[in-house]
């Protein structure tokens, strides 16, 4: 059903153009034959100034006739505006057409107001200036090409985008009553009474007398597609036009294939950025992003060397960045992302066992999972479910300590079709024993050797159990670098330390030895780093503690937060901070649980980083012997007041 809402603010805009007003009979051909009936033999309705009248149906030379351009007919294809074979509904017609279900014909809307004036009239709206506008400006049968939906973290406001033509212009609608009104595929009219500009971005603040003329066109199609949409295909586009012509694109529907150029990072609360490269762009620049919701980013695992496709999506702004934006997996397709790896196996229950991997895994690339995960000693699997990057498996009964091992076929992939690497597709792991608990106690985050940093974590058994499946976690799991270290199989009694040693000196020459024995497998007469009182383990590769405001963490192999810490600097937190603060909130492991009964933001009261533990003040290119950060007392009250800077205890008890 169309939905029409004529209000007095549109009915006047609509009267300069289309004739008597609330005297009108009809907006388009549909009004016609629903109020009048068919028309007669060889006619058809049409809506001209609000008056329907009936006019010979005409027809034109078929496309590939001799009469036409000269060309045969391409394959399945057929006018730019027009269904060869018959139009089913709007969306295989032209933008400006609308089918005729009843005849299988595409028609013409028979709407006043041509293309290229609705353009002129959202120019209008652009170029006038800030703040309420009187008179409202009309802007009279514009396509909603995109919906701009609210953000987890974000406090930007929602919104739809509208254009007429494919060149442009286009503007942002952030009225909250019309997007409810609206849907991508309609044609509407609105009046804009107030206009604003935020970091660059033109939008209208507030529209009224919002109209649906028509609904369901292809905007989304490319503009060479047929039938044709609104999404210019800007991939071979220079920064010429993409960068440094952002005032003339800003908004409008783009299609765009590249690479991702670099990690991402912060681009506003609840979003991340990555620098892209394209046909046009060959240079990655902090000018020339794709902004996605940081949830997004997640579920899609977009990493540096993936390929995407933008299939379209809005040309977002902040002051002379752009950043074409994607909201939701359908509006991006990846590839030729790193093949993901097979990391490890961990039981968690005597019928469970989570498999974790290097990228997320597409759930439906598992279609029969007792032979894409083959398992040992007569293990068999009856159900099996996907998170993120992991993989659960539900098992026969395990025999506890026993040694199994799990192969993963090549057909399980990533979400961006990746087969897991053949190399190390099998995995170890010992049946389910009770897992430890632990706790941090101490951290040096800024330590640096041989020209790289030597952080070290402190932690402090509270449970005695197994490390298995244990895993020291910066931000998220998915975050950059995320997994700092996953921990050794090691049977750890109450009250034991474990000090984990991140990018040690590892050589040839002189190897980091990681004890799963005893404490002091590893003496410190022979290795100077170690901790005789500790269980020294060892991080994973050249992963290190970024140091600005973080979150350190802990959690088991079923992905539970053991305990969690964040740690702010002085400076400005990372656009991501508050999302990953949040989380840890949520799971119970710090408080307050929110900043006043809002999430706590770097712009909130308190903010992010006021209700955060401070590890200011730790020394550039510190060693173990600067001062660190510690757990003060035994009580853990999950807040910022556990936490202080001061001389380090490694391997001993802070209290």
């Amino acid at each position: 059903m169309q939905r029409r809402f004529w209000l007095p603010a549109v009915v006047t805009a609509v009267m300069v153009t289309m004739g008597t007003g609330c005297g009108d009979e009809c907006v388009d051909q549909f009004d016609c034959r629903t109020d009048k009936g068919p028309p007669a033999a060889g006619k058809q309705w049409t809506c001209n100034s609000g008056t329907c009248e009936q006019r010979d149906i005409t027809q034109g030379p078929d496309a590939g006739t001799e009469e036409d351009a000269g060309t045969e007919p391409d394959a399945g294809e057929g006018d730019a505006g027009t269904d060869p074979e018959g139009c089913t509904s709007n969306a295989t017609c032209g933008l400006t057409e609308t089918c005729n279900t009843t005849t299988s014909t595409c028609e013409d809307s028979g709407f006043a107001t041509p293309v290229a004036t609705t353009s002129t009239q959202i120019q209008a709206v652009r170029d006038a200036a800030d703040g309420a506008l009187d008179p409202a400006l009309p802007i009279e049968g514009a396509f909603v090409t995109f919906i701009k939906p609210a953000v987890t973290g974000s406090n930007e406001l929602p919104g739809f985008f509208v254009q007429a033509e494919a060149q442009g212009p286009a503007l942002f609608v952030s009225d909250a009553t019309a997007l409810a009104a609206v849907a991508v595929g309609d044609r509407v009219s609105f009046s804009v009474s107030s206009k604003a500009t935020t970091g660059g971005l033109r939008s209208a603040a507030t529209v009224t007398g919002t109209t649906v003329i028509s609904q369901g066109h292809p905007v989304q199609n490319q503009s060479t597609a047929t039938p044709a949409g609104l999404a210019v295909n800007r991939s071979a586009d220079t920064s010429d036009t993409l960068v440094n012509g952002l005032d003339s694109v800003e908004s409008e529907l783009t299609y765009l294939t590249g690479a991702i150029a670099a990690a991402g990072s912060g681009i506003g609360a609840g979003y991340t950025g990555f620098q892209i490269t394209t046909e046009g762009v060959i240079a990655g620049t902090a000018n020339f992003r794709l902004r996605v919701p940081t949830t997004l980013a997640t579920e899609l695992d977009l990493i540096q060397g993936c390929t995407f496709t933008l299939n379209a999506g809005p040309i977002w702004r902040f002051d002379a960045a752009a950043q074409p934006s994607a909201f939701t997996a359908s509006e991006l397709t990846l590839s030729g992302c790193a093949a993901p790896t097979f990391k490890s196996a961990s039981a968690t229950s005597l019928t469970e066992l989570v498999l974790s991997f290097s990228r997320s895994i597409s759930a439906a690339s598992i279609t029969n999972a007792p032979e894409q995960f083959t398992l040992t000693e007569g293990l068999t699997i009856s159900e099996f479910r996907v998170e993120g990057q992991r993989v659960i498996l539900t098992t026969s009964e395990q025999t506890p300590g026993t040694t199994y091992s799990v192969t993963v076929a090549n057909t399980v992939t990533d979400v961006a079709g990746g087969s897991v690497a053949s190399e190390a597709s099998t995995q170890t792991f010992r049946g389910y024993r009770t897992p430890a608990v632990l706790q941090l106690t101490e951290v040096q985050p800024n330590a640096t050797g041989s020209g790289s940093a030597k952080d070290l974590v402190e932690l402090q058994v509270l449970t005695a159990g197994t490390t298995a499946g244990l895993i020291l976690v910066q931000d998220s799991v998915t975050a950059n670098p995320g997994t700092l270290a996953s921990f050794p199989d090691v049977d750890v009694a109450v009250g034991d330390i474990i000090v984990v040693h991140l990018n040690p000196v590892d050589t040839q020459e002189n190897p980091f030895r990681a004890e799963t024995l005893t404490k002091d497998e590893a003496p410190r007469s022979a290795n100077p780093t170690h901790y005789d009182t500790a269980w020294d383990f060892r991080g994973i590769g050249t992963n290190a503690i970024t140091y600005s405001s973080r979150i350190i963490l802990v959690q088991d192999a079923a992905g539970t937060i053991q305990d969690a810490v964040p740690f702010r600097t002085t400076g400005t937190p990372p656009g991501a901070f508050p999302g990953h603060l949040q989380a840890i909130q949520a799971a119970g492991q710090w408080l307050p649980a929110d900043c006043e009964g809002a999430p706590c933001t770097n712009t909130s009261t308190p903010s992010a980083g006021d209700v955060s533990a401070s590890w200011a003040g730790i020394p550039n290119n510190a060693d173990p012997t600067s001062n660190s950060v510690r757990r003060l007392s035994a009580t853990d009250t999950n807040t910022k007041e556990d936490w202080a800077v001061g001389a380090p205890s490694w391997g001993l008890p802070n209290f």
